[in-house]
């Protein structure tokens, strides 16, 4: 996670997912935000939907917030703490994410920040881990083991799987067998796709005593999805 990106339209869409499941499923919102060094590439900045008033169903109070996050300046994790953009409630941890020796220590010291909330959001630069990924790489991927801990310690988990240059449906297929070699498939739940620039997925795993309501949570979350340019911007791929 950058800073510089706050308030996007990937943002608008992760932030109302987590605001909905809080509500639904009555659990405390934990964030590890992944931070990692900024980069000036000139991307991040697709915020036209402020301007969209389809998008005002998903959550309206939540895009009134984003707003201000227009201005670059106004990019900073202290203005989203202060802005309640999140429950008053949330955890953050925002350490930097380590690498090669010192990942396990960061990680575990995320855990230890997090664990009294309930709802726990992974917040990659890119998404989960990746046969290519490098010493230099590696802090912008989630270790699958990451979010595995936090399911096991019976918390649900949301971690972010961005889908550039592959079909979303064929980068759903592969983290999700992926994630299953470590968890089992019966506590991974139908991903929430995001059909914005790139496609944003959503990979929710969830202790068995919570599978059902989760799911019944998303497919909710499914229905209040903007309809824009003949189709659905929010959908669930299962």
């Amino acid at each position: 996670m950058q800073e510089r990106y706050l308030g996007d339209s990937h943002d608008y869409i992760k932030f109302a997912l987590l605001r909905h499941l809080s509500a639904a499923l009555n659990l405390r919102i934990g964030v590890n935000w992944y931070l990692t060094e900024p980069e000036n590439n000139g991307d991040g900045e697709q915020r036209k939907f402020l301007d969209t008033p389809e998008w005002e169903r998903l959550d309206r109070t939540l895009l009134s917030k984003l707003r201000p996050f227009r201005e670059m300046e106004y990019r900073t994790l202290g203005n989203f703490e202060r802005d309640k953009i999140l429950p008053r409630d949330t955890i953050f941890y925002q350490q930097k994410v380590a690498t090669q020796e010192a990942r396990s220590r960061w990680h575990e010291q995320a855990v230890s920040a997090l664990s009294e909330a309930g709802l726990i959001f992974l917040d990659q630069d890119n998404g989960f881990q990746v046969k290519s990924m490098t010493r230099k790489t590696q802090a912008k991927y989630a270790l699958r083991q990451e979010a595995v801990d936090y399911c096991n310690l019976g918390k649900v988990v949301v971690a972010i799987q961005f889908a550039s240059k592959v079909k979303p449906e064929v980068r759903v297929k592969k983290v999700r067998d992926e994630l299953a070699e470590e968890v089992g498939r019966s506590v991974i739940l139908p991903v929430v796709r995001g059909r914005v620039t790139p496609n944003i997925l959503f990979f929710v795993i969830a202790p068995p005593r919570l599978v059902e309501s989760a799911r019944n949570a998303l497919e909710m979350f499914e229905a209040k999805g903007p309809v824009l340019n003949g189709f659905k911007r929010i959908e669930m791929v299962n």
